[in-house]
């Protein structure tokens, strides 16, 4: 995922997804955005997570080195591209919207 666009870093971050699914209660997990420099941002996702209805919500829970102290919410639509034979899923975020609020100074975030 490369962020991109006026007030964004302009950094590359590779995302992992634990999350559990299921058509009654939707969609709950946690999500580890990792960037280049192997720093994180950590956060909690919520949606409807069904094939009729995929919104998803993130809340970001902080993170390590520039990031530490890091809050925010994002928000995108999932679209399902594959499922391997070991149960891994990839697919792509559209419409992938959000702030996010550095930590405060002197807590090792970026300013």
């Amino acid at each position: 995922m490369l962020l991109t666009g006026p007030g964004s870093p302009g950094v590359g971050f590779r995302s992992e997804v634990i999350a559990l699914v299921d058509s009654a209660s939707g969609l709950v997990g946690r999500s580890v955005w990792t960037d280049e420099r192997g720093e994180q941002v950590f956060s909690e996702l919520r949606g409807q997570g069904t094939a009729a209805r995929n919104r998803i919500t993130g809340t970001i829970l902080g993170g390590t080195g520039r990031y530490a102290g890091a809050t925010g919410d994002y928000e995108f639509t999932w679209q399902f591209v594959m499922e391997a034979e070991d149960g891994a899923i990839q697919g792509r975020a559209v419409g992938l919207k959000g702030r996010v609020r550095p930590g405060q100074a002197g807590s090792g975030a970026a300013n």
